[in-house]
């Protein structure tokens, strides 16, 4: 009888034991805070930390987390290191539409199978992550920049649903690195690998695996040169010597195989937007995600949607990891639609196309004459049209200072004078703005001779 209730004690307490461990722990950080003042434990077992858009948890310390999930939100690391663990059967970690930034020294230890979805894993620094375990990305970045380390010691990695690692960050001081050291590397559909430039390294023994989808046919390429004729980006006119298994940037690793040259789009394009301004302007801005070898914009702009002329040009940033903010003002736009896209250019003379907006510009109601041009004393604008309607009568100087503005009448016959004698001799701008932002600008000449 004793027996029997020592081993009924015994698995009554396991059972509480196995309960203890598999409970969850939920965090909901719902404004910017950090693990040591949020209340975290160093050690996180069993956690679910859900972080809301646009917050940001900072990790001020040396923390471990077991069979944790991540959702939402951001998550950044400074100096310090996140150990990923699992406790009791092997637990996959998941990090789920979460942006984890790691700066400085940072470190992420990962022992566990880790996922990532949604989501994006950024180093700076010198700054590195270490895995033991398999590695899934779906529709998922990890960017090596500055001098940062990927170093995967277990695997599979598995990179799914257009996933992306970039090694570098277009910077020639940038010597980051992934180092598949072991494992398969499986890269599914539309999936890559960037390597940046001839500082930047992937470096693997082994052949990888590409295939259409996950369970389809699989193509294994080298990532490295087995002859000096086919090495790639080092050896004689390059910064390093030729030594496998390093592949040097700039290539890319798809299922295209080993190319060199990146094989992303120059530049990609999260947002372009064109609207009217009040001054009858267009006003054009847009936004790059990323930007790899670009040259520069071409904006063109057309009345009809098919046939188009460049109306101005800016430069791009060349590199760029990180999003960039861009801005046009067409200063001249046509009356009735304005059809507008960008045409991104790279350094290699490839191209390609936004998508397409149209702002439409009414036509100014008022019929403008001016006399005498050139003028000595005065200047008369004489306004007339089909219909009364107010109108705004500027003289600008060549920088687009105002001088002098008249408020008037078109559609009776209405004349506005401008005194001139003050100014000295030169070119002048005439501006008539309507009530609607629309304006017509013509050149005036002041001759004081």
């Amino acid at each position: 009888m004793k027996t029997i209730f020592t081993s009924l004690v015994a698995l009554i307490s396991s059972l509480i034991l196995a309960t203890t461990a598999n409970a969850q722990t939920t965090y909901n950080i719902t404004s910017n805070a950090n693990w040591s003042t949020f209340t975290i434990p160093t050690t996180c077992s069993n956690c679910t930390i859900n972080i809301s858009t646009g917050v940001t948890l900072t990790i001020d310390k040396s923390v471990t987390c077991q069979n944790c999930t991540f959702a939402g939100g951001n998550v950044s690391i400074t100096n310090f290191t996140l150990n990923i663990q699992y406790a009791g059967p092997v637990t996959t970690t998941n990090f789920n539409n979460n942006k984890l930034t790691i700066n400085g020294t940072g470190k992420i230890t990962v022992n566990a199978p880790l996922a990532m979805t949604n989501s994006s894993f950024t180093f700076y620094g010198t700054s590195t992550m270490t895995n033991s375990y398999q590695f899934d990305m779906t529709n998922s970045y990890i960017d090596l920049y500055g001098n940062s380390k990927w170093t995967a010691n277990g695997g599979p990695v598995n990179m799914m649903s257009g996933s992306d690692i970039a090694v570098g960050d277009g910077s020639v001081a940038s010597t980051a690195t992934f180092l598949m050291n072991g494992p398969t590397l499986n890269i599914y559909g539309t999936s890559k690998i960037a390597v940046g430039n001839d500082n930047n390294t992937y470096q693997n023994w082994s052949t990888y695996n590409t295939a259409p989808t996950v369970g389809g046919t699989v193509t294994s390429h080298s990532s490295y040169n087995g002859t000096p004729s086919t090495n790639m980006n080092c050896g004689a006119g390059y910064a390093h010597a030729c030594s496998n298994p390093n592949l040097y940037g700039p290539s890319s690793l798809s299922a295209a195989g080993t190319v060199q040259g990146p094989t992303i789009l120059p530049i990609t394009l999260e947002e372009f937007n064109a609207e009217l301004n009040s001054n009858a302007t267009i006003g054009l801005s847009w936004t790059t995600a990323q930007e790899s070898n670009s040259s520069h914009f071409d904006i063109e702009r057309s009345t009809n949607g098919s046939e188009w002329n460049k109306v101005g040009e800016v430069a791009a940033k060349g590199n760029a990891y990180l999003p960039s903010l861009y801005a046009y003002t067409d200063e001249n736009p046509s009356n009735g639609n304005n059809y507008y896209r960008l045409k991104m250019i790279d350094l290699d003379g490839r191209s390609t196309y936004s998508a397409i907006r149209v702002i439409a510009r009414a036509s100014l109601s008022a019929k403008v004459s001016f006399f005498p041009n050139p003028a000595h004393d005065y200047v008369n604008v004489a306004l007339s049209g089909s219909s009364a309607t107010q109108v705004t009568v500027r003289l600008l100087n060549q920088a687009g200072q105002v001088l002098q503005e008249r408020i008037g009448t078109s559609g009776n016959g209405a004349t506005v004078s401008f005194p001139v004698q003050q100014y000295p001799t030169g070119l002048y701008i005439l501006s008539v703005v309507g009530a609607d932002g629309t304006h017509e600008s013509s050149k005036l000449l002041i001759n004081r001779s």
